[in-house]
């Protein structure tokens, strides 16, 4: 199987929760099925939205009608308000006076220590201003967030273009409507495995699911179909570690997939030994780069290894938003492998399956599969499976953020 193809085959948009993320779980799994696997679909429970519409009308001065997003999961709304911009750094320099029954512009994504204290302060509604390139893109709530501010405050998106027109024409007042349709839902895994001669396992991941507005090509139908030809490559092969194969759904909306697979199977948790990721890919003038989760010995490690192997690639070690860090949180080491760089369309109409280069796929699968190897079949495992103490707090500073 040529990755680019199966890039091309689910290069639509495929929300978590969607029908269309559903019909991507099922072409996985029928791939899988073709590679000799016995996949399974997992599925768990979301709270998700199809994405709506809004606008934006100015009111003093008037002018004509802006586009704006709705935030999903928010609250919906049909009001007016005094305009405000809000660009103070964090949200403890927000002043009362200055935000109470108004509608605020601010450049910060609207996470939990945000909307607290915008509801604290009694502000009407939030419009977060977003790159030109997002102007049709949505962004949604966290699921914690939604529970405990999704019917507070009502939130939408409006590009950059637009904002700072409504800044330089001095408009003190407006009118946002926005409506969306937000609903309980499931989104799913697929799970396949290549059985050990031990129970120790190696977990590979990589999320299927995009952003509500975004064809997903390079983030990350790119990712879904290396690990598919991973799983073509291993198909059949025996290690001393058994193989896991996560496709993991609504990874946009929070790493939930990646998430619900380390709680539903948190008995296995003390037996995983490692998780490789595998999120962005296909750009072939971006180098490849590893990101580890995990100690120093784990770095020197896989620097030693990808020297050794004359792999061109980036070792660092820090945390990365993506499906390794909800097992890493339970102290399994990782690591992810990307590349990104000029050019890059992610979350956005533009992340298209014609920026995508085959042999940058699989140039992607190369790496995965030596450092796999490695481990898979370790009589003892090279490196220490904990997680550093600087590391842990900022997994834990990075959950805390992203309640």
């Amino acid at each position: 199987m040529r990755p680019i193809d199966f890039v091309n085959r689910i290069s639509y948009r495929r929300m978590g929760g969607s029908p269309e993320e559903k019909e991507t779980a099922r072409l996985i799994a029928e791939q899988l099925k073709e590679f000799g696997y016995e996949p399974q679909i997992e599925e768990f429970p979301i709270m998700t939205y199809v994405p709506g519409e809004g606008e934006l009308v100015p009111l003093e001065p008037a002018g004509e009608a802006i586009p704006i997003n709705p935030v999903g999961l928010s609250a919906d709304i049909d009001d007016e308000g005094e305009l405000v911009v809000l660009d103070v750094p964090e949200p403890e320099w927000i002043d009362a006076e200055q935000v109470r029954g108004k509608i605020v512009m601010m450049p910060h994504y609207p996470r939990w220590k945000w909307l607290e204290a915008l509801t604290s302060a009694g502000a009407k509604a939030a419009l977060v201003v977003v790159d030109d390139i997002r102007i049709r893109a949505y962004i949604g709530l966290s699921q914690r967030v939604a529970k405990e501010f999704g019917e507070k405050i009502a939130a939408a998106t409006i590009g950059y273009k637009h904002a700072i027109k409504l800044v330089n024409e001095g408009v003190r007042r407006v009118r946002i409507r926005t409506h969306h349709e937000k609903f309980d839902g499931t989104s799913q895994n697929v799970v396949a495995e290549l059985p050990g001669h031990t129970d120790r396992l190696v977990i590979l991941t990589a999320h299927y699911d995009s952003t509500p507005c975004s064809p997903g090509a390079e983030d990350n139908a790119a990712g879904t179909a290396e690990l598919l030809a991973l799983a073509e490559r291993l198909a059949g092969k025996k290690f001393r570690r058994t193989v896991r194969f996560v496709f993991c759904g609504a990874e946009e909306m929070g790493l939930l997939g990646s998430k619900a697979h380390s709680e539903i199977h948190s008995d296995q948790i003390d037996r995983t030994d490692f998780v490789i990721n595998l999120d962005v890919g296909g750009n072939p003038f971006a180098p490849i780069f590893v990101r580890i989760l995990g100690t120093d010995d784990l770095e020197h490690y896989i620097t030693a290894l990808v020297r050794r192997e004359g792999l061109p690639v980036q070792v660092s070690q820090d945390i990365y938003s993506s499906d390794g860090m909800p097992f890493s949180r339970f102290g399994v080491p990782s690591l992810s492998v990307a590349r990104a760089g000029i050019s890059r369309r992610a979350h956005s109409p533009y992340d298209e399956p014609w920026r995508l280069n085959n042999r940058a796929l699989e140039q992607i699968v190369d790496v995965a599969e030596k450092i796999l190897l490695e481990i898979a079949d370790a009589r003892l495992l090279p490196f220490p499976r904990e997680i550093s103490e600087e590391n842990k707090k900022k997994i834990e500073d990075y959950f805390n953020l992203r309640k």
